[in-house]
């Protein structure tokens, strides 16, 4: 492979693990907004998702993706030279999108496979009902939420030129972000968190008020 040819190498294989990701993520994201049907509804729809997405095979290749969409992410963004406000954009969603799901995917694999603890509706309620974890991880998941939107929806425009789809794009997400801080905080009337999951955050917060 020639040095013309790496970077182009690196962008398509940053694409397409990226299209993959995509379809996990949209699924996530629907099962996330389904928390407004409470508890066991969304455990309900989570576990018929898994059979698909926990499928030794399928989750292999998930973890795969996830490794090249942020090395290969990382190179492209030491080899730009952004100067609109969609490239910066682009760049500065991924970057932080990079460090997110390094320590998303670390933190669920030492949930399962250290605390053994299932991270299904409650392992998420417990972060984000629970001071002092609450401070960190309402900001820490409306944050990825809108990143990924307009990480998007950069790319949307600066393929398609279209303001309005952009801003489409990174709107909805800003209003799913916003759903479902709501929808797992029961609109911060705060939900309770059994006591597995709360040792778990009480372990690395410290007990709150």
């Amino acid at each position: 492979m020639t040095q013309e040819s790496k970077p182009q190498a690196i962008k398509t294989l940053h694409y397409f693990s990226g299209i993959t990701l995509s379809l996990f993520i949209g699924i996530h994201l629907i099962n996330h907004l389904y928390s407004f049907a409470g508890p066991e509804a969304h455990i309900a729809l989570m576990e018929k998702f898994r059979k698909v997405y926990r499928h030794p095979v399928v989750e292999s290749i998930l973890f795969l993706v996830v490794l090249i969409q942020v090395v290969s992410g990382v190179k492209l963004l030491f080899n730009r030279n952004a100067k609109t406000v969609a490239e910066k954009i682009q760049i500065y969603t991924g970057l932080y999108l990079s460090v997110f799901l390094i320590g998303h995917v670390g933190a669920v694999i030492e949930a399962r496979l250290v605390e053994d603890l299932d991270t299904n509706f409650y392992y998420t309620v417990a972060g984000l009902n629970m001071n002092p974890a609450t401070w960190f991880f309402i900001p820490y998941y409306f944050l990825d939420v809108c990143a990924i939107s307009l990480h998007v929806a950069s790319i949307h425009y600066l393929k398609t030129k279209s303001k309005k789809g952009a801003y489409l794009i990174g709107g909805t997400g800003i209003l799913a972000a916003a759903l479902i801080i709501a929808g797992y905080t029961n609109f911060f009337h705060w939900r309770e968190t059994p006591p597995k999951e709360r040792a778990f955050i009480e372990k690395y917060f410290g007990k709150g008020y």
